[in-house]
């Protein structure tokens, strides 16, 4: 059996919520309609036969018996005037008819006997009968004279008008109910395909497997992900936004991100603290054609991206450290080779006091710096320094803690990274004989003071401006990475950037918050 499609379904039950209603108040009407016809028409046969019947010239020519044709003349301008009286007949109590429509049944008698009951009892009444004229609806009415009935007037309409009458009716309300009915489905066939067209032409069935689809693909993202509509109110949030946070809040969460959202702007990957979780934001606005129809927004963990940042992080770290200390270790192991190779013991065991000594020294100049990741990059860029024959130094007061509250080890280590290597790239391009790079750390329990100081080369006023923009540097192509990273860091944790330059120099100070 071929399925019905959605069209057809509005269009058929439409019709028929329509039809029944208008088929009940067709029925309802047209009985109604009619009956008031007839009632009409009962109304001025009684009307007719009452006033006829108090005429008091049919009075007198009754009593008097007198058939002389003036009664017949009488009511013939009655008949003329009054649309629902096809018939007017008066007679005595002998049936003798002193009027009538056809003039030649005048002076005969009634023959029918529905007079019986007006002559017998005088009582009025209606009935239908075949007389000469046709089938007619009649009303009798007794005429009395001085309290005594002298005869009866029948007042007559036929039937066959009144039939016409009723068919005209009929019609009428027939063709207006097929004129509703045309109209109606006209209507909701144009209704159906409107609705159509904003289904996109698909059956409800359709709709329901996609919506279904929809919701087991954004549950199954590993990312939360939340759907605005075009008032910025929420439509769907998906299981993992609860998987995310351990108590999901949809309404922090836009608070959080309504600036954003309000001004329609999107961006990708953008690191935010939200209820005390660091999160990966994309907030993507659907507009098209100037229209804004919502925002997609998603979240992401940074924990199952940072991973593999970590890893990326740390291998590089190594790999630096590593770079540094192989060549480190083989300047000193040359070094010890050459004096056994001359047979000097003594100051090659002198040597590797010496190594030892310095060993012990940066131990302790770096003991402060209880976050491992942090001390590590200090080691590795101080035997960098060395190479480069830069004078590094950090300050006796420095000091950080193993852990900073919501701030990552990496984070600090992507700051300094850059901020050192960028200091000493500056020394190695400067003029100056002595090159030097001071460092000092400070924390508390609010926050985190970097200051990277360094005597090299001055910033180019030409790019002063444009420093941490991604991409700008003086370097070369390829470069201006670095203190772009920095500021992004800096920006994730509500923080402030200053540069001061003087003749001696110039200085980073960073100041970076621990809370939220």
């Amino acid at each position: 059996m071929k399925k019905i499609n959605f069209e057809k379904k509005i269009i058929l039950t439409a019709v028929l919520i329509t039809f029944i209603p208008l088929v009940l108040s067709y029925i309802v009407f047209l009985q109604d309609k009619l009956s008031s016809n007839e009632n009409r028409i009962k109304m001025n046969l009684k009307t007719t036969a009452v006033n006829m019947s108090q005429s008091n010239l049919i009075q007198e020519k009754l009593y008097k018996r007198e058939n002389d044709g003036s009664i017949q003349e009488y009511t013939k301008k009655f008949i003329n005037d009054l649309g629902d009286i096809d018939l007017i007949v008066i007679g005595d109590m002998t049936g003798e008819k002193y009027s009538h429509l056809d003039e030649t049944q005048v002076g005969k008698k009634y023959v029918n006997n529905d007079n019986k009951e007006v002559i017998e009892k005088g009582t009025s009444y209606y009935s239908t009968m075949e007389g000469s004229m046709g089938y007619t609806l009649r009303r009798f009415e007794p005429i009395m004279y001085d309290g005594k009935q002298v005869g009866f007037v029948m007042v007559g309409k036929y039937s066959d008008d009144i039939s016409l009458t009723t068919r005209k009716i009929t019609l009428t309300y027939t063709f207006l109910l097929i004129l509703s009915l045309s109209i109606a489905i006209v209507i909701h066939k144009s209704l159906a395909r409107k609705v159509k067209k904003a289904m996109l032409g698909m059956e409800p069935e359709e709709i329901t497997m996609l919506y279904n689809q929809k919701n087991i693909i954004i549950n199954s993202v590993k990312d939360g992900i939340i759907a605005l509509d075009k008032e910025n109110k929420i439509t769907d949030i998906n299981n993992n936004c609860y998987r995310l946070f351990e108590d999901f809040s949809p309404v922090k969460t836009i608070d959080k991100l309504w600036s954003y959202i309000e001004a329609k702007k999107p961006f990708t990957m953008k690191e935010m603290i939200i209820q005390g979780k660091r999160i990966f934001v994309t907030l993507n606005p659907i507009i098209e054609e100037k229209n804004y129809y919502g925002t997609v927004i998603t979240l992401i963990d940074r924990e199952d991206i940072n991973k593999v940042a970590k890893e990326i992080t740390g291998i590089d770290e190594v790999v630096k450290n590593l770079r540094a200390n192989v060549h480190e270790f083989k300047n000193n192991l040359h070094v010890i080779v050459g004096l056994l190779q001359l047979k000097e013991y003594d100051e090659t065991i002198k040597y590797i006091r010496k190594i030892q000594q310095v060993q012990e020294n940066n131990t302790v100049k770096f003991l402060n710096i209880e976050d491992y990741y942090v001390r590590a990059l200090m080691l590795s860029r101080e035997l960098v320094a060395k190479e480069r024959n830069i004078e590094f130094v950090i300050t006796k007061d420095s000091f950080l803690y193993g852990k900073h509250n919501f701030i990552d080890s990496y984070d600090l280590v992507t700051i300094l990274g850059n901020l050192i290597e960028n200091a000493f790239e500056a020394c190695t391009i400067g003029e100056k004989d002595r090159n030097k790079v001071e460092v000092s750390l400070w924390e508390d329990d609010d926050i985190i003071k970097i200051i990277v100081k360094d005597n090299g080369k001055a910033i180019d006023k030409e790019i002063k401006e444009k420093i941490f923009v991604e991409g700008e540097s003086t370097k070369g192509q390829g470069r201006g990475t670095g203190l772009y990273l920095v500021k992004s860091r800096v920006e994730l944790y509500n923080g402030d950037i200053k540069i001061d330059e003087d003749k001696d120099g110039k200085i980073f100070i960073i100041t970076i918050l621990k809370g939220e």
